[in-house]
């Protein structure tokens, strides 16, 4: 990553903490983690990413674009938008939509979906409307990932007040529900900070 992306990560983490989450980008390994679940068949398909940041997850996925595909990017923050545009927005195949996802059209449009958003940050509620907004954009058949870092709930919880913990535990059970109707393998990251497990899941 740039100097000058980090220095811009580095300000949104401590600005914007619950929608950055990460003091910098993830790294290449989990972006390749990440994004391994992507296996473009012989049609064209259609990709969505949420929560791009600077763009880590994105420059993998422009990778595996091939003709006819399409990459649609949600990211909510708009200095991160900005230097997405600036990165990719020259691609026809790359959309960048600068709004929460919850926004978007519900209707079952992906063929694989990547999110990297900081859901440990987010209040149950919010988890649980991004998480179901993603199950309803997904195709049937579908394959989705996203992130945790490596046992953040339980390194957070003895330093936070009683209402900052049942948050952490409200959050844990939303994604636990998730895991368990959708979920099919997960990944350690090492090489990320901090460390993280890489999800993958599978809609019906």
């Amino acid at each position: 990553m740039p100097l000058n992306e980090r220095f811009l990560f580095l300000k949104q983490f401590l600005r914007q903490f619950p929608h950055t989450g990460a003091i910098t980008a993830s790294s290449r390994f989990l972006a390749k983690a990440i994004t391994a679940h992507i296996r473009p068949g012989h049609g064209p398909v259609k990709i969505l990413e949420v929560g791009a940041g600077t763009g880590a997850f994105t420059c993998e996925l422009v990778k595996l674009l091939r003709p006819d595909d399409k990459l649609v990017v949600y990211e909510i923050n708009e200095h991160f938008a900005g230097v997405l545009r600036k990165r990719f927005g020259h691609n026809p195949q790359v959309e960048i939509v600068c709004a929460p996802v919850q926004t978007i059209e519900k209707r079952p449009a992906f063929d694989y979906i990547v999110a990297g958003l900081p859901l440990n940050n987010f209040p149950p509620a919010l988890a649980r409307d991004i998480l179901e907004t993603l199950r309803g954009v997904a195709k049937p058949g579908a394959t989705a990932s996203f992130f945790e870092y490596a046992a953040i709930r339980r390194l957070k919880a003895p330093f936070a007040n009683k209402a900052e913990r049942e948050r952490l535990r409200g959050v844990a059970a939303v994604v636990k529900d998730f895991l368990r109707k959708h979920h099919i393998r997960s990944r350690f990251v090492l090489f990320n900070i901090p460390p993280a497990f890489a999800r993958q899941l599978k809609f019906p």
